[in-house]
């Protein structure tokens, strides 16, 4: 009986042993399975991060090229306008002309007449402004002579009361000597 209890006993403990075991090998599979669904979950979860960016991307790069055709219609239609007014311009100025004008011809001896015109005018200035500068000259030369001729006549005075002055002082020697 002795070894019925002492095998009974090892095959207790080799059934604790085993059931340890189990529970250990069944742990460790629950512990493999759990990190196989994260891993599985986390690779998911990156797949939908990474096509949500490439979709940001996809709709960023539709923007970019939305605005930067919108910048390019932009010049375009600027460089269209200013053509435009230019050209109206051009069209109002020979409109304005021709109706001035009439023909050829009349454009020329209109020019012409305008010519003589403006020629006259500036000879009439010229003439005015010469004029204008010979005769302040005379004045200022006319004032000038009469500054002089006064102080001329002062100092011609002067000179003479000195020379009268001297002589009737040379005078006045000669007597006492």
């Amino acid at each position: 009986m002795a070894d019925t209890t002492k095998n009974s006993t090892t095959t207790s403990r080799r059934s604790a042993t085993a059931a340890k075991s189990t529970r250990r090998s069944s742990t460790a599979t629950r512990s493999r399975a759990n990190a196989a669904q994260t891993t599985r979950s986390a690779a998911q979860t990156t797949r939908g991060a990474a096509t949500e960016a490439a979709k940001a991307n996809e709709r960023a790069a539709k923007a970019t090229a939305a605005e930067t055709r919108s910048y390019a219609e932009r010049v375009v239609l600027t460089y269209t306008g200013a053509v435009l007014e230019a050209r109206d311009n051009v069209v109002e100025i020979a409109e304005n002309l021709r109706a001035r004008y009439g023909s050829v011809g009349a454009a020329q001896r209109s020019v012409s007449r305008d010519l003589t015109k403006f020629e006259r005018r500036g000879e009439r200035e010229v003439r005015k402004a010469r004029i204008r500068v010979e005769r302040e000259l005379r004045q200022r030369r006319e004032a000038i002579e009469g500054r002089a001729s006064a102080v001329t006549t002062a100092f011609g005075e002067t000179i003479k009361a000195t020379g009268t002055t001297l002589r009737s002082t040379g005078e006045q020697v000669k007597s006492l000597v």
